[in-house]
């Protein structure tokens, strides 16, 4: 059999999102013509599904361990998924030396920066020119735009806020303009940036909302990209873009 459409793997939590696992990560994917791959975590599979793996999404989730960027654990930090973070630090490093395509989201890039070296800010409301940020450090407008997603309802309010794009770069280009709105439910941002990202958007309070590298196709957004698309139907350029350069290797 020929395969003519690109196989996306997808590293999301196994904890958190119910139905949601197998359905708001992917459906954007499968719309802008990729086939979603859920990656397990079996011992030893890494190299045998990165194999069948033309991109790589980066899904949202629990907060990251902070040993893994060398912090002690803040009272502010929410649950982590240590075992996942270990998974998804090794699958980064094979999919960078593959120059497989990347597209980040949420935690997605969080665990890019922390696997290129980078740090955290455990939580927004410790800097602060950023007690202000919008964020849903509980969930709790998040699970209702999870169910609006599963529904296919119309998205409820919830945490937003503007962001200022940098010229010259994928994500100015994708979606031509210097300013626009996205979501906000992070309750955390990064802090030291890893070593070959170049920030391509911020908030107006200075928070890293977007990276790329430039040496691969990779982008990591601090929204729920996965979501944005049904609000302002320009994002979902991001993901078309991406499955092109998947479908291009």
């Amino acid at each position: 059999m020929v395969r003519t459409k690109p196989i996306i793997g997808v590293s999301s939590s196994f904890h958190d999102f119910g139905d949601y696992q197998g359905v708001g990560f992917h459906r954007p994917i499968v719309r802008t013509g990729g086939i979603p791959l859920i990656l397990p975590r079996a011992e030893g599979s890494l190299d045998d599904l990165l194999d069948l793996c033309d991109g790589l999404v980066l899904a949202g989730g629990r907060d990251i361990d902070p040993r893994f960027y060398n912090h002690s654990p803040h009272k502010k930090l929410k649950n982590t998924e240590p075992a996942r973070d270990i998974f998804e630090l090794e699958l980064i490093k094979k999919a960078l030396a593959r120059k497989i395509p990347i597209l980040g989201m949420c935690r997605g890039i969080q665990i890019l920066n922390v696997a290129l070296g980078g740090t955290m800010v455990q939580d927004v409301s410790l800097v602060p020119a950023w007690k202000d940020h919008p964020s849903d450090p509980d969930w709790i407008a998040w699970q209702a735009v999870e169910k609006s997603s599963l529904d296919e309802s119309p998205v409820p309010p919830h945490p937003r806020h503007p962001i200022l794009i940098e010229h010259g770069n994928r994500l100015h280009k994708m979606l031509a303009t210097d300013k626009i709105e996205v979501n906000s439910f992070h309750h955390q941002a990064i802090g030291d940036l890893g070593v070959g990202l170049n920030v391509v958007a911020r908030a107006p309070d200075g928070v890293i909302e977007a990276v790329e590298m430039n040496d691969s196709w990779v982008l990591a957004v601090q929204w729920e990209q996965q979501e944005e698309w049904r609000i302002d139907d320009r994002f979902i350029r991001l993901f078309e873009e991406f499955i092109i350069a998947a479908g291009s290797g």
